[in-house]
């Protein structure tokens, strides 16, 4: 697994640009070809959450070609037209692979029934990039965990946002047969950046990543995410989901960041964030860590 992170780091594979496009780093592609490679076999596969139009499933696939790969994808946000699922299958056909399996299922549904789609198999690779929101987060780990093979990999993007991280910090806590491994930051999401900076984390870490492993024995030290020690932004989501009107709640959200911005007399700026979206709080944060008792038993 080591060698497989220090290669993605130190030499990312190109990605296909004449065939694939979507939302991912050069170094979360690499990352997983690498371990599909190693861990992807008759008994256990590799299984994604949020397909999109097929950059990752598609460039794990013609990694392993020898055996199926699944994605679960119900195609229910960035695709209006509805032409994602042909997209996939005409890129399927371009780059002739047949082992690319798609789970047209909400994922709630597909992993709380996952034997009925992957069979006898065990998730032995599994990449989170589905809904980003703290719940969708922790039930996407919580859900898969009696389909994971004994020694698993965990491979989260978009863990720039500090909900994310939240969420995988508290399955952490929550059960120490998983470790932290390996963790990368950006300094904002990619529409955020300039070009030199969105370039970078073009052909980098895109949006943040963690790897995590199943640990049952035990062989490695706690790590974690960094998160906040204020709460609140947690905690004030029952003011949302109590409200008259809760589903409106995002446009008035907007709203008031408009009139906040015009006014400058917003009182409580402890939580603003630099952009009018996709702000992830990540621009402090190290740019890559290892789990130090990851390194002191591979090394």
């Amino acid at each position: 697994m080591l060698e497989c992170i220090r290669k993605a780091e130190e030499d990312p594979s190109e990605i296909n640009n004449s065939v694939l496009s979507g939302f991912s780093g050069a170094k979360i592609i690499s990352l997983l070809k690498n371990l599909a490679e190693i861990i992807v076999n008759n008994e256990k596969t590799y299984l994604e959450v949020g397909v999109y139009r097929g950059l990752t499933l598609l460039s794990v696939a013609g990694s392993v070609p020898a055996y199926d790969v699944y994605g679960i994808d119900n195609f229910a946000f960035f695709d209006k037209e509805g032409r994602n699922l042909g997209i996939i299958n005409e890129r399927m056909e371009l780059l002739n692979l047949r082992n690319a399996r798609i789970i047209n299922e909400d994922f709630e549904n597909a992993l709380e029934n996952l034997d009925q789609f992957i069979l006898e198999k065990k998730a032995g690779l599994y990449f989170i990039d589905g809904p980003h929101d703290y719940r969708s987060q922790i039930m996407a780990l919580l859900l898969i965990k009696p389909w994971l093979s004994e020694d698993a990999v965990i491979v989260i993007d978009d863990c720039n946002y500090r909900h994310v991280r939240q969420a995988c910090r508290d399955f952490l806590m929550t059960d120490p047969g998983y470790k932290l491994i390996f963790q990368a930051y950006t300094k904002a999401h990619p529409d955020n950046l300039k070009e030199g900076d969105r370039k970078q984390a073009e052909t980098g870490w895109w949006n943040g990543i963690n790897v995590i492993v199943r640990d049952p024995d035990n062989s490695y030290e706690p790590f974690y995410p960094p998160v906040e020690k204020d709460k609140s932004l947690f905690t004030n989501d029952h003011l949302i989901h109590t409200a008259m009107y809760p589903g409106a709640s995002r446009k008035f959200l907007r709203i008031t960041g408009i009139l906040a911005s015009l006014s400058g007399k917003i009182k409580d700026k402890s939580q603003k964030g630099k952009y009018r979206s996709l702000n992830t709080y990540s621009d402090g944060l190290k740019y890559d860590n290892y789990n130090s008792s990851f390194l002191s038993r591979t090394d």
